[in-house]
């Protein structure tokens, strides 16, 4: 049929949704703390919204780990958890080298012209929460291209939870090992080298998992409850 002459009514954003995606911004660049507890009254406030579409956003960031929802106790932003984020880097190395060995030969030159672009800002950010943004953009680059709608959904299951422990521990992330395997996805991905791209996006996960449980170690290892712990066992001995 010819195109309609009247202009269409294109659907906006559901309420639901515009409020999942500013308690996700909050969770992951620290605002809701970790652990915060949070009430319905408190969002209702906040969002300007009713209990239905906020419930509704609630649970699918609780579907996601994001929030707890806690019989008898409340709600809460989940704690960090270490563990899980080494396991969501491990998990997103995998399917990343992947999909960038896949994509690479598909990338047009507008699309390496952009990874480019983020590689050099990426390189001269200093701020956690927008250095990882921005790879996350640059990585993005691959998986828009190639198109698996199984990675763009792990994609954005897993995303948040590293960006939130990269944003809630700076200097966590190691900057030199991480930077190295950026410069070479870039470089690789230049020149069309499908596998060094797929090698070097696969080190940056690795270097990046190990560097902070290297740190948390460290951490725990130094903390005052472990330091009293020890005393007291060398005094009863």
């Amino acid at each position: 049929m010819p195109v309609p002459t009247t202009p269409a009514r294109m659907p906006r954003k559901l309420l639901r949704d515009q409020i999942y995606d500013t308690l996700l911004d909050a969770i992951v660049s620290g605002d809701l703390a970790a652990g915060e507890p949070i009430s319905d009254k408190q969002l209702e406030t906040w969002l300007g919204a009713s209990r239905t579409p906020i419930r509704e956003a609630v649970n699918r960031l609780a579907g996601m780990g994001l929030i707890e929802v806690l019989p008898q106790r409340g709600t809460r932003v989940a704690p960090l958890d270490t563990t899980r984020f080494t396991e969501e880097m491990e998990m997103l190395g995998v399917v990343y080298s992947a999909t960038i060995r896949e994509a690479v030969p598909l990338l047009t030159d507008a699309d390496k012209e952009q990874i480019r672009t983020l590689h050099d800002h990426v390189s001269r950010s200093v701020d956690a929460l927008e250095r990882a943004r921005i790879v996350d953009a640059l990585m993005n680059v691959f998986l828009d291209r190639y198109r698996n709608t199984l990675v763009l959904r792990i994609r954005e299951k897993s995303v948040p939870h590293v960006t939130r422990m990269i944003t809630a521990r700076p200097g966590a992330l190691d900057a030199t090992g991480t930077s190295a395997a950026l410069d070479a996805l870039a470089a690789a991905t230049a020149a069309g080298d499908a596998d060094a791209a797929a090698e070097a996006a696969q080190e940056y996960f690795t270097a990046g998992a190990a560097s902070v449980m290297a740190r948390d170690a460290a951490e725990s290892t130094a903390s005052p409850s472990s330091t009293s712990s020890t005393s007291t066992e060398n005094e009863v001995a």
